[in-house]
């Protein structure tokens, strides 16, 4: 996470709208009780300080349960908002959390959509609290709401964990999506790869790497946007004293570190153990965030 700090203040550009995402999965793998562990709290803090603008919902936050994802999404600051528009309230059959949310740049507008694999949740899979969750086929899902946001935005951002193979089938059926963003198997791994218009990015895993897409947007081209890509791996020079390395240390350092904790009530998951930063505006997310440009001239 120091590491991650450091990418994100070298990497600022203030003449760029910066988008700071996760595709997912950013938590620690749940015990059978599901739960967040101090870890994962610790996590969730220190992505608000970032200002992450948007967390997909993956199968990792799945497996923490019904109660800790709700109180994940009540206590996140007001920047931070979680997203997925297949995982379903098996009762009501309405999103868990929001399907998409757009950012206005004002010259901009980009819809960030989220998604999870229904295949890694077959019946009777015990991973899931399958008495209120359900997670729709994400292909169906896709066609709800991407098509229209296409429409109505600029851009459109898919934020997932899917295979290769998933993300052929997908862009079969909406081939709208400008960028996605995926943590599932990907026969290019941290390559970058472009499937008809749609930019393919793999971030990897651990965050051993920080990655960004710069999207270029300008009125004239209609439907088009152009993107630079960039992967950096997060060497020991990234590593610098300052408050973020002290904050890592204050938590490892914590006897509460990596224990697991029951599912907690709603805005209870603020971690204790960890000294209170003054956040610094970043400009993107190692190894999954995307930065969105100010249209070209002209």
């Amino acid at each position: 996470m120091a590491r991650w700090a450091t990418f994100i203040n070298r990497s600022h550009d203030p003449n760029a709208n910066w988008l700071t995402v996760d595709c997912g999965n950013y938590v620690d793998r749940a015990g059978a009780n599901g739960g967040c562990t101090s870890k994962c709290a610790f996590m969730i803090s220190s992505y608000e300080d970032l200002y992450y603008d948007v967390l997909n919902i993956g199968r990792q936050e799945v497996w923490m349960g019904y109660e800790t994802i709700k109180a994940l999404q009540d206590s996140a600051k007001k920047g931070t908002q979680f997203v997925s528009a297949n995982l379903l309230d098996k009762k009501s059959e309405k999103p868990i959390v929001k399907p998409y949310v757009i950012k206005d740049y004002g010259n901009m507008r980009v819809a960030v959509v989220g998604l999870m694999n229904d295949a890694d949740f077959p019946p009777g899979s015990t991973s899931m609290d399958s008495i209120r969750f359900k997670v729709a086929p994400y292909i169906e899902a896709a066609k709800k709401y991407i098509p229209s946001l296409a429409r109505s935005n600029d851009a459109v951002i898919l934020l997932a964990e899917l295979s290769s193979q998933a993300i052929d089938s997908l862009l079969k059926v909406v081939p709208e999506i400008d960028l996605i963003i995926s943590s599932g198997a990907l026969r290019s791994g941290e390559t970058s790869t472009t499937v008809g218009k749609t930019r393919i990015m793999g971030p990897g895993s651990s965050g051993y790497n920080g990655h960004y897409t710069m999207l270029e947007f300008n009125p004239s081209w209609k439907d088009s946007v152009a993107f630079v890509d960039a992967s950096i791996s997060l060497d020991d020079t990234y590593d610098e004293t300052g408050k973020w390395a002290d904050r890592l240390a204050a938590f490892q350092a914590s006897p509460q570190a990596g224990t697991l904790a029951s599912p907690p009530k709603p805005a209870s998951l603020s971690p204790t153990t960890a000294p209170t930063t003054s956040p610094v505006q970043p400009t993107e997310r190692p190894s999954t965030s995307t930065s969105a440009s100010k249209p070209a001239a002209g």
